[in-house]
């Protein structure tokens, strides 16, 4: 193999890894985008039972709603994280 060839490979693997490196970049903001929205469900979900208890009234649907969009994206963050992952090894 000569120079070229071997130079060739060398840069084909150098562009690969640039690649592989900024997908799992772009994961990681994701993730880290996702994480912010399960905070701000938690947020909303602590002030809407608070005004609930304070204002003695039930809040089931309201309360099943919130949970349920905390639960998606508790599971799209295991996917994108199981993803990261991969992307490692």
């Amino acid at each position: 193999m000569g120079f070229m060839d071997k130079m060739t490979k060398t840069m084909n693997m150098v562009g690969e890894k640039t690649s592989e490196v900024a997908n799992v970049a772009k994961l990681k903001l994701d993730i880290s985008k996702v994480k912010g929205s399960i905070d701000a469900k938690y947020k909303e979900l602590g002030e809407l039972v608070y005004r609930a208890v304070k204002e003695e009234r039930l809040v089931d649907e309201e309360v099943t709603l919130i949970v349920a969009e905390i639960d998606m994206l508790v599971q799209e963050l295991n996917v994108m994280n199981a993803q990261v992952d991969v992307a490692k090894i």
